[in-house]
């Protein structure tokens, strides 16, 4: 992924990013209680590869007491929805990403470097170093890090095409390296994914 640096933590859309996974780094150099203001729609926060914590987007001002070392902040959304009518008074309660200031001992938390995964293809998290997946293996997940699973397949090209994904949690769907729809773990509509034969086949 793409790489750059904020002051203070901004949101996805603030860093020219409309979706996928947003990392905040920052090194710790004193012990001390770091506040997270609101993120969006998930946080892994990791202190030397650790995590440490886990923030849904329903919770806000979160402390934790950490230790000197490197702090990870792994920011997921979880795509939106057509609901921007209730955010029009403040568009920043629909961004994704750390949308509130962080705090650490009261004061601001400052100067972090940021790692952009849009997730619109499969590249950026091979060279991030993912690991691999197949179904039915009896796998240890470990947190913090990016799984890949491959299958190969053919479709018929007179029609559309569905894919169910009942046996995953949450991620994203890519077919020829482009991504085709998220994959979330609420079930409803959220359980297929679909590529419609235009798309497909031109």
């Amino acid at each position: 992924g793409s790489k750059t640096k904020n002051v203070q933590p901004l949101s996805m859309e603030e860093n020219k990013q409309t979706n996928g996974v947003v990392v905040y780094s920052k090194e710790i150099d004193k012990s001390g209680t770091m506040t997270i203001g609101k993120v969006r729609d998930r946080a892994y926060l990791l202190l030397d590869g650790k995590l440490v914590l886990t923030i849904k987007g329903k919770d806000s001002n979160v402390s934790i007491r950490l230790t000197p070392g490197k702090l990870d902040i792994v920011v997921l959304s979880d795509g939106h929805i057509n609901t921007g009518h209730v955010h029009m008074e403040d568009p920043r309660n629909y961004m994704k990403g750390i949308t509130k200031p962080v705090l650490y001992n009261s004061e601001l938390l400052l100067n972090w470097a940021v790692t952009l995964l849009p997730l619109d293809s499969t590249s950026c998290l091979k060279k991030t170093g993912s690991r691999s997946y197949r179904h039915g293996q009896n796998q240890q997940f470990l947190p913090g890090s990016v799984y890949i699973g491959e299958k190969t397949t053919t479709c018929d090209s007179s029609t559309d095409t569905f894919f169910r994904h009942f046996w995953l949690g949450e991620g994203c769907g890519f077919l020829s390296e482009s991504q085709f729809g998220e994959i979330l773990a609420t079930g409803g509509a959220s359980t297929y994914l679909v590529r419609s034969r235009p798309l497909l086949w031109g």
